[in-house]
């Protein structure tokens, strides 16, 4: 079972807040405590760079720091560090104790944007009117290059590059905070080859800056909707460790199809970054009773750092305790295995589309490469943003004098086809790529294209 909190999203500490500011020694010494955590914890964070490579970035990062550092320019140093391994795991957490005193300030960027593949930077439909043109190409904030400073937030991701950018411009707001881009805001865009600007004369709390476009934040786990009388929509933005609330939701969403008469469901995982994947097998028993798997097992780095980890959160039973230090356990299991949840009363027997995109990780892909596999349903939409083989199971640190947060991972997990070799994400049956267009409208070419196949 895969159960990987991507993000600590909480917005309600109670610890005492920290400096705001630290000494480059104790930033240095912040890197060392992190490296040395990261080697003892960590499955192999040299599978993607080499070691003297690391040893360089960490270096150039260690020389960059002033005499003296804001907390928030130091997580994005901390940022560039983590990012450089490329697992897609592993980052400073989004939300950070140290900067609770600003979370319910207005002083986040309040716009949503999307972007090109080639970093260039758009305002989509608003909710709120901000008298900017639909379409326009943001240029710059507080006179910082929005293209320069895209690329740069994209850089300070891990994973793959399709996840590296769509993560970034999802959190846009939170990267210009930690730049200490702050209200007013002057906005410069361009429009119909004309440059103007506005003021923005206040910005947004941080749950709001994030909710714009990660649902799961407003704890919008997920929805369901009928679409034209032809389809079952069904969104999951997270899979969080809750049975009887997943189990209840899909409940009523499949009592629903059947009351209705529809025969085509969409499952959408397009904003899901994972969870816990015993939801994805629930998930599954109402659309399929035939054996299958969502993993080839995985390779488990064993650490005392780790077994105190599990011993804090009051796990002391689990056997990992008793293996040896610095050693790696092989749970690998290979083929498909009897269905998790059985005798699905709300079985569906009709046409399932599985929706996939960029920000389809960790839990969520391993349900989108079992699906695949065992063609379960129909995968339609962008390749997901992670490799079938990749990190999991997460660790979280405090670094002792900035405070930070900083999460990682301590396993290797192997896709469905069970192949150590392999290194590819999850393609669909059908692509369907959005354009520039349909991000700035908001308009989903996906799901036009099933309404328009479904008769």
């Amino acid at each position: 079972m895969k159960c990987l909190y991507l993000f600590t999203i909480c917005l309600i500490f109670t610890q005492k807040l920290n400096a705001q500011y630290i000494s480059k020694f104790q930033a240095v010494a912040d890197i060392d405590y992190y490296n040395k955590a990261l080697l003892e914890v960590h499955y192999n964070p040299y599978l993607y760079i080499s070691e003297e490579s690391y040893r360089k970035v960490t270096d150039s990062l260690k020389n960059s720091i002033a005499d003296s550092v804001s907390v928030k320019s130091f997580t994005m140093v901390m940022s560039h560090l983590t990012s450089s391994i490329k697992d897609g795991h592993t980052m400073p957490t989004i939300v950070q104790q140290i900067f609770k005193s600003d979370f319910k300030k207005n002083i986040y960027f309040p716009l949503e944007l999307v972007a090109d593949k080639n970093y260039n930077v758009y305002l989509p439909v608003q909710n709120e009117q901000f008298h900017i043109p639909t379409g326009a190409t943001i240029t710059s904030i507080n006179d910082l290059d929005m293209k320069s400073f895209y690329k740069k937030a994209s850089s300070m991701i891990g994973g793959l590059s399709s996840y590296q950018k769509e993560m970034a411009i999802n959190l846009i707001g939170s990267f210009l905070y930690l730049a200490d881009v702050k209200p007013p805001f002057k906005v410069q865009y361009r429009y119909k080859k004309k440059e103007n600007f506005i003021t923005i004369q206040e910005g947004i709390t941080l749950k709001e800056c994030l909710a714009k476009a990660l649902p799961q934040v407003n704890n919008q786990k997920f929805k369901f909707e009928v679409k034209e009388n032809k389809i079952g929509y069904l969104a999951i933005n997270t899979m969080e460790p809750d049975l009887k609330t997943y189990t209840a939701f899909f409940d009523s969403c499949f009592t629903a199809l059947k009351s209705k008469r529809i025969n085509t469901m969409v499952i959408d995982l397009r904003k899901n970054l994972g969870g816990n994947s015993q939801i994805a097998d629930l998930l599954i028993s109402y659309f399929n009773e035939k054996p299958y798997s969502l993993s080839g097992g995985r390779f488990w780095r064993v650490s005392q750092r780790y077994k105190d980890f599990l011993t804090a959160q009051g796990d002391t039973s689990n056997s990992y305790h008793k293996k040896e230090n610095n050693s790696i356990l092989d749970y690998r299991k290979c083929g498909p295995h009897e269905p998790m949840f059985v005798n699905n009363s709300l079985l569906f027997t009709g046409k399932v589309y599985l929706l996939t995109g960029p920000l389809t990780f960790s839990s969520a892909n391993m349900l989108a490469d079992g699906v695949k596999e065992y063609r379960m349903a129909t995968v339609i939409g962008q390749p997901t943003g992670e490799n079938t083989n990749d990190f999991g199971e997460g660790y979280l640190m405090e670094l002792p004098n900035s405070k930070l947060k900083i999460q990682t991972t301590t396993t290797f997990d192997l896709g469905v086809d069970c192949n150590l070799n392999t290194s590819h994400v999850v393609i669909p049956d059908k692509k369907i790529e959005p354009s520039i267009k349909n991000k700035i409208n908001k308009s989903d070419p996906v799901i036009s294209y099933i309404l328009k196949t479904v008769r």
